[in-house]
C-alpha cells in the first residue's frame, strides 16, 4: 500500500488536468464545431474528484478530527460564493456544486481513514456502493422532495452526495492499489462497456447529472487510467515530477482556480469575444488560451498580493471567517442589486481560496501516533 502521509505531485498533476479540462468545460463554445467538446470537457470534475480523496486521507494520518471536519465546514458554507457565482438564485434551491461535494466527501473519506482505516479493497467496494445507492435512494424518495436535501442527495442536483462520492473513493484506492490492478480495471471497465454497447443494452453514455451506467463506466477507466499512467511515469522518473510546471502550480492553487477563470470566461462571452473576434471565431482553442493566459496572470497577481503582511494577517483570526462566512449568504438575502451581490461573492471566494491554509492552521491539531 502507498504511504499517503506525505504530499505527493502526481496528485497536483491530476488536478491540474482536471483544472485544464475545466476551462473546456465552462468555456461551453458553440461554434465551429467545438459542441463535440462538451462531453470530454464535462469529465473534469473526474479527475479532481478522485485526487482530492487522496488528499483527505493524507488529512487523516496528519490531523485530529475536530479541526479537520471545522475546516471543511467552514470550506463548505464559504463555497457557496461560487455557487452564487454560477447560480444567481442558488438561494431559492440550496445544492451541492462543485466546493459542496468536495467538503462533504473528503469529510467521509477522513472519517473513514480516521476511524476505520479499511483495506485498500474495501475503497472500491464502498465506491461501487456509493453509486448503487444513487438507484436505491431514487427509488426510496420517488415522488419526495425536501427542500436543500433531496437535491443534495441525488439528481437532479448538481452534484449530489450520491452517486459523486465513488470518484472520491475510487482515486484513493487507485492511489493505494498495485498499479498493475489500475490497468487491470481500467480494461476491464472499457471491455464492460464495449460489450455493453455491442449488445445495445441502454447505458445512456452520456447523461452525466443523473449518473448513468455508461458515464459511471467511463468516469471509472478515466480514474484508474489516469493512475496508472501517472503512477508509472513517476516511479522510474521521479525528478520530472519534483519540478514546478503548469500542471503542479493549477493543482497546487486549484481552488483559486475554480474562482478565477470562471468569471473571466462569463465576461468574455458577456462581451462576446468569441464570435466578435475573427480570430478567435475562426479557431476557437484560442478563447480557451486566451481564458488560461488571462487566469495564470490574475492568480500571479493575486497570490502575490496576498503575501501583503498586513493584509493576510487579519485571516489568522476566526471571526474574520465567520464573518465572512455570514456575508456569503448576507450579500443575496440583503442586496437587491445582483451585480453588486455577484462582485462581491467573487471577492469573497477570493480570498477563501488565498488564505484557506491560514483557516486550517487556526483549527487543526497534529495527530499524535505515541499510543500506536
Amino acid at each position: 500500500m502507498k504511504s499517503t502521509t506525505q504530499r505527493d505531485t502526481t496528485i497536483d498533476i491530476l488536478k491540474g488536468i482536471g483544472c485544464l479540462v475545466m476551462i473546456v468545460a465552462h468555456s461551453s463554445l458553440k461554434i465551429g464545431g467545438y459542441e463535440q467538446f462538451k462531453f470530454w470537457g464535462g469529465l473534469a470534475p473526474v479527475l479532481f474528484f478522485a485526487a482530492t480523496g487522496v488528499t483527505a486521507a493524507f488529512q487523516a494520518q496528519k490531523y485530529k478530527p475536530r479541526g479537520v471536519l471545522l475546516t471543511y465546514a467552514f470550506l463548505f458554507l464559504l463555497g457557496f460564493s461560487f455557487n452564487r457565482i454560477t447560480d444567481p438564485g442558488f438561494l431559492e434551491e440550496i445544492e451541492f456544486d462543485i466546493i459542496q461535494i468536495v467538503a462533504i466527501s473528503s469529510s467521509l473519506i477522513y472519517l473513514v481513514e480516521y476511524y476505520f482505516r479499511p483495506r485498500v479493497w474495501g475503497y472500491l467496494l464502498l465506491g461501487f456502493l456509493a453509486f448503487g445507492l444513487k438507484f436505491i435512494f431514487q427509488k426510496l424518495l420517488a415522488g419526495i422532495f425536501i427542500i436543500g436535501v433531496t437535491n443534495a442527495l441525488i439528481p437532479p442536483g448538481i452534484f449530489p452526495i450520491f452517486p459523486w462520492l465513488f470518484l472520491f473513493f475510487f482515486g484513493l484506492f487507485a492511489y493505494r492499489v498495485n498499479n498493475y490492478v489500475n490497468a487491470g480495471l481500467a480494461a476491464g471497465l472499457g471491455a464492460t462497456l464495449i460489450i455493453l454497447q455491442k449488445i445495445n443494452f441502454p447505458i445512456d453514455i452520456e447523461n452525466k447529472w443523473d449518473m448513468s451506467l455508461g458515464y459511471f463506466l467511463v468516469c471509472g477507466i478515466l480514474v484508474f487510467s489516469a493512475f496508472f499512467i501517472l503512477r508509472f511515469i513517476s516511479s522510474g522518473r521521479e525528478k520530472i515530477f519534483k519540478r514546478e510546471g503548469l500542471l503542479t502550480f493549477l493543482g497546487k492553487n486549484s481552488l483559486l482556480f475554480l474562482y478565477v477563470h470562471f468569471p473571466i470566461i462569463l465576461y468574455l462571452k458577456e462581451i462576446r469575444v468569441h464570435r466578435n473576434v475573427q480570430l478567435i471565431f475562426h479557431h476557437p482553442y484560442l478563447f480557451w488560451l486566451l481564458v488560461l493566459g488571462l487566469t495564470l496572470f490574475s492568480m500571479i497577481i493575486l497570490i502575490w498580493l496576498a503575501k501583503w503582511k498586513f493584509a493576510a494577517q487579519f485571516f489568522d483570526h476566526l471571526p474574520v471567517w465567520i464573518g465572512m462566512t455570514a456575508l456569503v449568504f448576507a450579500a443575496g438575502l440583503f442586496i437587491s442589486t445582483d451585480r453588486f451581490v455577484y462582485i462581491i461573492e467573487i471577492g469573497l471566494g477570493l480570498l477563501t481560496a488565498l488564505f484557506y491554509p491560514k483557516l486550517g492552521n487556526i483549527f487543526k491539531q497534529k495527530r499524535s501516533f505515541s499510543k500506536n
